[in-house]
């Protein structure tokens, strides 16, 4: 008997203005290759059934007419600075359903479609998926991304602030969270916030 499908949607965050790194992290790029559509490809060759790219309503012009959106849907987030977690629930609000979602942010541009898929498997082999947060994490035990939410995390999810860090999921339902070791690949784990931070990055590749 084949196993159970567990609908799972991607949001891709990309309303950060990059003040720090100089741009706005939604045309963020690694040695010339512009990072975003190819986390969007990531997401969705990993087995992601959507993706919701949150962006500031000044990017959506210049970002509709580098890219083709026929896989991807932009959702715009009217108040960026009032805290990441304010585009985690925009996205939300675009979606239809509550099942299942995967949260990932465009400053950690090395998500690879493999490791989106590691993640989605992990997650699907759970007895019950819908009770689960589950992450990628390094050998040592460092957290990365994305964050896969169950359907019953989804729905404390849409409870939050603005500013309240998602973390705080993980700090409440400890029990819940299924960390799957992701080896050999820092992709996951490396975030660009500075352009120091994006100098050395375009060194390791």
């Amino acid at each position: 008997m084949a196993a159970p499908s567990f609908p799972c949607d991607a949001i891709l965050l990309a309303a950060g203005s990059g003040r720090r790194l100089g741009l706005p992290k939604a045309f963020l790029e690694l040695k010339g290759t512009w990072m975003l559509p190819r986390l969007v490809n990531a997401l969705l060759a990993g087995g992601c059934r959507s993706v919701k790219v949150v962006v500031r309503e000044q990017d959506v012009a210049q970002l509709e007419r580098r890219m083709s959106w026929d896989q991807a849907t932009l959702v715009v987030n009217p108040t960026p600075d009032a805290g990441r977690t304010g585009s985690v629930l925009y996205g939300l609000k675009s979606l239809t359903t509550s099942d299942a979602i995967m949260i990932h942010s465009c400053d950690i541009p090395l998500l690879s479609a493999d490791a989106v898929q590691q993640l989605l498997h992990g997650w699907r082999k759970c007895e019950s998926p819908d009770t689960v947060l589950a992450r990628l994490t390094t050998p040592g035990g460092k957290g990365g991304h994305p964050l896969l939410l169950g359907a019953d995390h989804v729905a404390k999810l849409s409870t939050f602030n603005a500013d309240q860090p998602l973390r705080n999921l993980l700090r409440d339902a400890p029990d819940a969270v299924l960390n799957l070791v992701r080896r050999g690949d820092p992709g996951p784990f490396l975030d660009v916030d500075t352009r120091e931070q994006l100098e050395l990055l375009e060194s390791l590749l």
